[in-house]
């Protein structure tokens, strides 16, 4: 069971804390939010420190006399079954018998919960099968009599101790088999009164399993409650009264548990887990994908006219006009092209409304970039890049926020001196400074300044031109496997993580251009029959409807392809009837974002008209049934089927085009990642040198963008490391996607020396696989996912033998650090113009 304990210290340094509260539990409970926040509490409740006990096994247990539901138990198996070794050791250990344990309660399951390879699958938890009347012919099962609640609610009990007790209620599964989620992806819970005789319950249920943390989930049924489920370890989550309350109760017991044993001595406990043997981290290391931000958008021309020319003022490198008064020059240019009739008039016509629409926005700004002919050295033509939105917004805002504070509780756990030493780098572009900033200041405690902790290095971060060649070429290939009727293998679909029982990429990308073309046709028809500006109050993020439409008839363009151009060429007709799918992306990048920032409007600007009034009808008929204050499943949410639809589609073609951008082969994996993430390798190399060489711990933290996150992944996997998940089964790389290094060190048992070794994490940040599920908040903000270790803790000298092998030893390296240095010498002459 996981478990803590306290242990008084002698205070030979005046550095170290009085007491040491040893965590024994899973690293993914013992450093998940909850715990950490009760523990950044008890921290300063008392003189004390932290120490995690690796991952340990969690026994979950029956309820031991208190009422639960009526069961059938077949058990064909003999019960649950246990390695002899691990068996004797855990007596060794604990004093406890395995086997009698398991033997009693084997049998924990929830007969309702429907899943796929262990996983909930997507907001559905339950599903009433009206046919099942037979039992199953093998394998062990607990049937438990269906019973109807109250109010249709379940509710969720929380323990600490017998002194305090917490809980909430959930809409039962059993409604429509839907769960309600927040922006955490937690289900929407609502905090309700026990009575007596449920506080008795959970008291029983604390004392039978001998924990004082504890959570249990109670049905009630017509006046009476029943124990369903308990959960060992279990807390409440984002409560800010319930974490004092544990925190203090925590503090208070194992303050009592050392006044009733004072004569309890560090030599007690064994030598190999002493606080001083055990495994601490030395040094953390992290690559962090910048916050939330508006989508963003571009417009490209070519020109040849003087006045654009004059706009270069003799430069032979690209021109970029940002400030307000920079873009009326812009503007001033093309009045005079247009008086002169120099150009297209259209063309010219069109780039100026963008600039008059766009110019007030942060981030707009004009690329003046002049084409010289390789022969004769002369100005061949202009090209004119508008580019506008992927500005930092209130949601990246909040989320830099959070992970700055959660991550600072995790290493004070940690190691309460790992901050002392800190320094971060981050790239020159706006969104990835405002994260770095605002993480910053949360993640040491908001100090009064944070000058000089953050550094800007273009070198390491900046987007990186040197695998444009290979990128290219890797765009063209994708072009063509999505191209229509074109079948790709099986075996290169596994590889990147196609769905296997989804039709061919080319088939799904065709029905994506069909139900656009569908959602565009309500679009419009909604925009010529509704007071559109009245069905979103506000808009955040300098957005509104007309910019809403104009971004999402640009999308329309792109996909709503719909009949071949009259030509012989078979290659010419293909390429007109298949949308081009550098615009997945952005459509799913839009989608996204609406569904955070402008869920009203997308709802209601996609709601088919037809399909609105009969919804209308139903739930008027539905509100006088048996459901109480809930909707069926068929109209429980506002979300059209086709914008739903799109949205699932959208997500597997992203999945599939976002990540092989980088490379479809591994050999293309390799080459683009080096070239764009090698400074950024070998910089987090030398930093795990030095955190090993080093007498005290360090942190060094790097904000990039989403270019070097992925090619630091690809590099992760192809090192030859064993990883305990393969590449494709990851999610993609969201906002404040991590990658963290933690080293740990010990000292070996016999005080020789030290031993140094490494873990390395992931996480896809704020992420949540269909935005459209959840029920949004003002914050608009999505909840960054915890990490999840990509290997098992290897030594140090391994892990860098591995890189070292595969990268630094190759006979391209040379050419490839030739194609890096010509880069640095271009950033170099930027910052000296």
């Amino acid at each position: 069971m996981p478990s803590t304990s306290l242990t008084p210290l002698a205070r030979n340094d005046s550095n170290k804390s009085q007491y040491v509260i040893g965590i024994c539990a899973m690293d993914r409970k013992a450093r998940s939010k909850p715990m950490r926040c009760i523990l950044d509490r008890m921290l300063t409740y008392g003189d004390f420190e932290v120490m995690i006990f690796g991952d340990k096994t969690i026994l979950d247990e029956d309820a031991v006399g208190v009422p639960t539901p009526p069961r059938l138990v077949i058990s064909r198996d003999g019960g649950a079954k246990v390695d002899p070794n691990a068996a004797r050791s855990f007596h060794e250990h604990s004093g406890m018998d395995i086997n009698r344990i398991l033997g009693k309660y084997a049998h924990n399951t929830k007969d309702y919960k429907i899943k796929e390879d262990g996983i909930e699958v997507g907001n559905k938890s339950s599903e009433f099968d009206p046919n099942l009347s037979i039992p199953a012919d093998d394998g062990s099962w607990i049937y438990e009599s269906m019973m109807v609640t109250e109010n249709s609610e379940d509710v969720k009990v929380y323990t600490v101790g017998s002194q305090f007790v917490h809980a909430e209620t959930r809409k039962s599964p059993t409604v429509d088999g839907l769960v309600k989620r927040n922006t955490e992806g937690k289900e929407i819970r609502y905090v309700t009164e026990l009575t007596d005789e449920e506080k008795a319950i959970a008291a029983k249920v604390s004392k039978a399993f001998g924990q004082m943390i504890c959570g249990l989930d109670l049905l009630r049924v017509k006046g009476k409650s029943y124990v369903i489920d308990v959960n060992g370890w279990s807390f409440v989550k984002g409560n800010d009264h319930y974490y004092d309350q544990c925190a203090k109760l925590l503090s208070e017991t194992f303050l009592r548990s050392v006044q009733r044993r004072p004569s309890t001595t560090v030599y007690d406990i064994p030598r190999e887990i002493l606080p001083e043997n055990s495994w601490r981290i030395k040094g953390f290391a992290a690559v962090f994908r910048h916050g939330d931000r508006t989508p963003k958008n571009k417009h490209k021309i070519s020109l040849v006219s003087q006045p654009f020319i004059d706009l270069l003022e003799g430069s032979t490198q690209e021109v970029v006009f940002r400030q307000k008064h920079q873009l009326q020059l812009v503007t001033n240019a093309i009045n005079q092209c247009l008086e002169q009739k120099l150009e297209d008039e259209n063309k010219l016509l069109a780039l100026k409304e963008i600039l008059e629409r766009k110019s007030e926005l942060p981030g707009t700004k004009v690329q003046v970039k002049p084409i010289f002919d390789k022969d004769s050295n002369t100005l061949r033509k202009l090209q004119v890049n508008v580019k506008w939105g992927g500005e930092f917004t209130h949601a990246g805002l909040h989320q830099s926020r959070d992970l700055g504070e959660n991550l600072r509780k995790d290493m004070k756990i940690l190691n309460k001196h790992i901050t002392d030493d800190i320094k971060i780098w981050s790239s020159s572009e706006r969104r990835v400074r405002a994260t770095a900033d605002v993480f910053t200041r949360y993640f040491l405690g908001r100090p009064e300044s944070i000058e000089g902790v953050i550094s800007e290095s273009k070198y390491l971060l900046d987007d990186s031109n040197a695998a444009k060649e290979q990128m290219d070429a890797v765009k063209k290939q994708l072009k063509a496997l999505l191209r229509p009727g074109y079948e790709i293998s099986s075996v290169l679909l596994a590889q990147c993580g196609w769905p296997s029982d989804m039709a061919q990429p080319h088939v799904i990308l065709q029905e994506v251009s069909a139900i656009m073309a569908r959602l565009r046709v309500v679009m419009r028809l909604n925009w010529a029959t509704k007071d559109v500006e009245q069905l979103q109050r506000r808009w955040c993020c300098f957005e509104s409807p007309n910019l809403f439409k104009e971004r999402w008839e640009k999308m329309f363009n792109n996909f709503c392809i719909t009949q071949a151009v009259d030509s012989d060429d078979s290659d010419v007709k293909k390429e007109a009837t298949c949308p081009d799918p550098s615009g997945i992306p952005e459509l799913y990048d839009s989608l996204k974002y609406d569904a955070l920032h402008n869920r009203q409007f997308l709802e209601a600007i996609f709601s088919d008209p037809e399909a609105s009034a009969a919804s209308s009808i139903s739930e008027t008929s539905s509100n006088s049934s048996d459901h109480g204050n809930y909707r069926t499943a068929e109209f429980s949410d506002t979300c059209s089927a086709d914008l739903r639809k799109l949205y699932a589609h959208v997500r597997v073609l992203f999945n599939f085009v976002a990540p092989q951008e980088y490379g479809i082969s591994e050999k293309e994996k390799k080459t683009i990642g080096m070239l764009i993430g090698l400074p950024l390798l070998k910089s987090i190399l030398q930093d795990m040198e030095d955190f090993k060489s080093s007498e005290k711990p360090k942190t060094r933290l790097y904000f990039t963008k989403e270019s070097h996150v992925h090619a630091l992944l690809n590099l992760v996997y192809l090192s030859g490391l064993p990883t305990k998940f393969p590449r494709p089964v990851l999610p993609e790389l969201d906002f404040l996607t991590q990658i963290t290094f933690e080293l740990y060190e010990r000292n070996r048992h016999n005080g020789s020396d030290k031993e140094y070794s490494l873990r390395i994490a992931f996480s896809p940040g704020a992420h949540y696989d269909c935005v459209l599920d959840l029920h949004m908040d003002a914050e608009h903000c999505l909840k960054v996912a915890p990490r999840k270790n990509l290997i098992p803790h290897l030594s140090l000298d391994e892990v860098l033998q591995y890189y070292k092998s595969a990268y630094l030893r190759i006979p391209e390296l040379a050419a490839i650090e030739r194609q890096i240095d010509e880069r640095k010498l271009y950033y170099a002459q930027e910052d000296n113009q």
